[in-house]
């Protein structure tokens, strides 16, 4: 009896192709992980209870034609001007300060570290950190950071000729 239904069960699926399992017994149980790269000002970092947490100013990072276009939408000044200053433009029009805390297994890359310029040099966490406390004093080196599930995972600096 038992092979005679096996028979059939096979007969069916050369008939009628294969076979799915329905989707509910198939979808995990775990949500797909959420990333987002945002370019950004640190405004802060400090340790708290063993974690660095950072608080992070957003931007809009605009280059080439893109940084001209928004310029020129923002700018108040003379016809003259037809391009962004130095082929780049940032907005910061949104005062909202966002805390993240930093995956203790975050990737940082910097470009301006030494005298001269090391394209995406990875650097180690207290390389970073020294960095930030020589060169970011006032808080405007733009950085790009890529953010998973509530961590980030990557800091980024943006080179600004």
């Amino acid at each position: 009896m038992l092979k005679k239904l096996f028979s059939g069960f096979a007969i069916a699926v050369m008939l009628f192709g294969t076979v799915s399992v329905s989707e509910a017994s198939t979808t995990s149980s775990h949500p797909k992980p959420v990333t987002e790269n945002s370019s950004t000002y640190i405004t802060s970092l400090k340790s708290v209870n063993g974690q660095l947490v950072g608080k992070f100013d957003y931007i809009q990072w605009y280059f080439g034609k893109a940084a001209d276009r928004e310029f020129l939408k923002d700018c108040k000044c003379s016809k003259d001007m037809q391009h962004a200053p130095d082929g780049y433009w940032i907005r910061n029009v949104n005062p909202r300060i966002r805390t993240f805390t930093i995956s203790k297994y975050a990737t940082y890359i910097l470009q301006t570290r030494g005298d001269d310029i090391k394209w995406n040099e990875k650097v180690t966490k207290a390389q970073f950190l020294d960095f930030l406390k020589k060169r970011n004093k006032d808080g405007q080196i733009p950085f790009h950071i890529q953010v998973k599930n509530g961590l980030v995972v990557k800091i980024t600096e943006q080179y600004i000729p």
